[in-house]
């Protein structure tokens, strides 16, 4: 059990806990919500090192400047420069910030230039 507990540490866990009124789940169609599970899961059974690898409009990621982010940066976040955007349906952005091996989604794209100019 320990191995288990200790080969979780390099692989990413998903919070919603922040997650910005209007940015959720509930605003996307089914298809976007399918495609952001799946696509996450995808994620999970691979290492934050291997992910790293990924191109960003593949399962991969890239970094944001706080200052091109359109709706308000949740106060605990203010201090954070750039956010790591990721990509669920087709190339729809999803935005947030990992703090270990936690990756938090702020915002959840449903169309293009939303969340930042594209």
């Amino acid at each position: 059990m320990e191995e288990l507990r200790s080969s979780r540490a390099a692989y990413p866990l998903l919070s919603t806990r922040f997650l910005q009124k209007g940015w959720g789940f509930e605003e996307l169609d089914d298809s976007m919500r399918a495609e952001f599970l799946e696509k996450w899961h995808k994620r999970s059974v691979l290492s934050w090192k291997e992910l790293a690898q990924h191109p960003k409009h593949g399962l991969g990621s890239e970094f944001i400047p706080a200052t091109a982010i359109i709706p308000r940066i949740p106060r605990q976040f203010k201090d954070v420069e750039k956010f790591r955007v990721y990509r669920h349906k087709g190339n729809l952005p999803f935005a947030g910030w990992k703090d270990g091996e936690v990756f938090y989604v702020l915002w959840i794209e449903k169309a293009y230039n939303e969340l930042y100019v594209h």
